[in-house]
């Protein structure tokens, strides 16, 4: 008989022919470890023909949580989910497509996250297999901002959501689509939640890529259902967010998506079915005038920023040779320094037949400095720091030819002292031992005398390199990256200076911060006892 009490998780299932998956997806939910009694489960068949209706109806018998409904084929997944929502009583919804399966803590941990943070949506770590699934999106968070984290990057269905948030919102998966419906569920829950939580310390999801080719995303698409979806969830991106950082990062999401999914097969297809290609071009043009600002470029890999630059601005064959370019099968493309600018050489760069502006190569902001901090001692009132700075990404130049800086910055005012570091060689022992990348530096700090022959202020100060290569410069914060045998015990403050009365004295201490930076506290206190 089924259950008349309210569930805390109903688990939705859109099934159409997947056996013998199935079996293996249902087990895995009814075999959860927040046990059976706290589920309902609604599997809908939606016309299948391979057996799957009957293990269905085989699970429904066999346990009371469980409820097989059968209807005619609707062509896509949107139809069986939104019946499955219009059954459902629990506290909490989860959608499992029917070829994937969930580890046995997932439905337990997901919903302890939820109970615990007030979340309305939770995210489950996914693992890929044979398919690609983001890391970045599943990082373990309490809290998940959608417009500052990446959690926007994973729209699949497979989440914990309130139901009371979908039901009081009127959501449901747009029925005339097969590809991309749930891009527009998913936004518009996230768009709904007040607090939204990720699982990522545990592997909940595991999404498959079927040995018979038979996923979904596999069917042919027509030009209209290659883009219809992303035409309608930047439609509703640009109507429901104001805030700027959340517009230009959930549009750029899905300009990143046009690129991949719509332009790219498109451009492929060009030979064979012209129309298909025209259709998605027009299509595609119209959402980059509508939608596209200039602050989009960063939210695109490089190689993307200039396709679709040159898909509006360029003559088509210029954008279809980016599209033709594939980085696995070509050497990776160099730098090119040029007056303190920084461009990565991709293709069509300075090719005066494209013409594409140099702005697009321009990787300057990107471009970043690798250091190592080796030792730090006292020599008498004298700190000596060495170790290794670099910007290897500009080549030779840029690693053993690098310029190193010391900076000294106050943490409450802003306010800086520079020392520069002589260049040091590298030592017949550490030859022999793996080297990071950069040259060797070394600086002799004497904080006694380093404001115009002063000592320096009391305060705490945070501790920097300016790293120097071909024009660049690039400021990173000392410590992190250290040698493995670096002392970084507690240390004694040493005394600076002492007031002619002796009645104080200035001293400072070396330290590392919580992410393991070098920083100096320096007090002017009573002198204390020697020995």
């Amino acid at each position: 008989m089924y259950r008349q009490s309210v569930p805390d998780v109903s688990v939705i299932i859109a099934v159409y022919n997947a056996m013998p998956y199935l079996s293996e997806c249902l087990e895995s939910v009814m075999g959860q470890t927040i046990g059976a009694e706290r589920l309902e489960v609604i599997a809908v068949d939606d016309g299948s023909t391979d057996g799957s209706g009957a293990e269905l109806d085989r699970y429904a018998a066999r346990y009371p949580q469980f409820r097989a409904v059968h209807q005619p084929n609707s062509g896509g997944p949107g139809g069986p989910r939104n019946r499955a929502l219009d059954l459902a009583r629990g506290r909490y919804v989860f959608f499992a497509d029917a070829d994937d399966y969930l580890g046995p803590e997932a439905l337990q941990r997901l919903v302890g996250m939820a109970e615990a943070q007030g979340s309305d949506v939770v995210l489950a770590r996914q693992v890929g297999l044979g398919r690609t699934v983001s890391d970045k999106a599943h990082r373990h968070a309490a809290e998940a901002d959608l417009y500052t984290s990446e959690v926007y990057r994973s729209l699949h269905s497979a989440k914990l959501m309130r139901r009371r948030v979908i039901e009081n919102e009127r959501l449901r998966y747009p029925e005339d689509l097969w590809y991309g419906e749930d891009q527009i569920f998913v936004t518009s829950v996230f768009l709904a939640a007040a607090r939204i939580s990720v699982v990522g310390d545990y592997d909940c999801y595991y999404l498959r890529r079927r040995d018979d080719g038979q996923n979904l995303t596999s069917r042919t698409r027509t030009a209209h259902e290659t883009v219809a979806h992303i035409e309608r969830v930047m439609a509703l991106v640009a109507d429901r967010v104001t805030d700027p950082v959340g517009r230009r990062r959930m549009l750029g999401r899905h300009f990143r998506s046009l690129l991949r999914t719509a332009l790219r097969p498109a451009s492929a297809a060009r030979g064979d079915d012209p129309a298909y290609t025209q259709e998605v071009y027009v299509r595609a043009r119209a959402l980059v005038e509508a939608y596209w600002t200039p602050d989009m470029g960063g939210e695109l890999p490089r190689i993307d920023w200039i396709r679709l630059y040159a898909f509006v601005c360029s003559p088509l064959p210029v954008f279809e040779q980016l599209m033709d370019w594939d980085p696995a099968e070509e050497p990776s493309p160099g730098h090119l320094v040029e007056n303190g600018r920084v461009y990565r050489c991709l293709p069509l760069f300075r090719d005066p037949a494209a013409g594409l502006p140099d702005v697009l190569y321009d990787v300057t902001d990107q471009v970043k400095a690798q250091h190592e901090l080796s030792s730090l001692a006292w020599q008498g009132r004298r700190l000596r720091i060495a170790g290794h700075a670099g910007i290897p990404s500009l080549g030779a130049v840029g690693a053993a030819g690098a310029e190193t800086e010391l900076v000294l910055r106050e943490r409450e005012t802003g306010r800086e002292f520079t020392v520069p570091a002589e260049p040091r060689p590298v030592s017949e022992a550490a030859e022999e031992a793996p080297q990071p990348d950069g040259a060797g530096f070394l600086a002799e700090v004497d904080l006694a005398r380093i404001a115009d022959g002063e000592p320096i202020p009391p305060g705490t100060w945070d501790c920097f390199l300016n790293v120097r290569a071909a024009g660049v410069t690039r400021t990173v914060r000392l410590g992190r990256r250290h040698a493995p045998d670096l002392d970084r015990t507690a240390r004694r403050a040493k005394v600076l200076a002492r007031d002619p009365g002796g009645a104080t004295e200035l001293a400072a201490a070396p330290f590392y911060t919580a992410y393991g930076n070098l920083s100096f506290e320096v007090v002017r206190r009573i002198p204390l006892p020697t020995g």
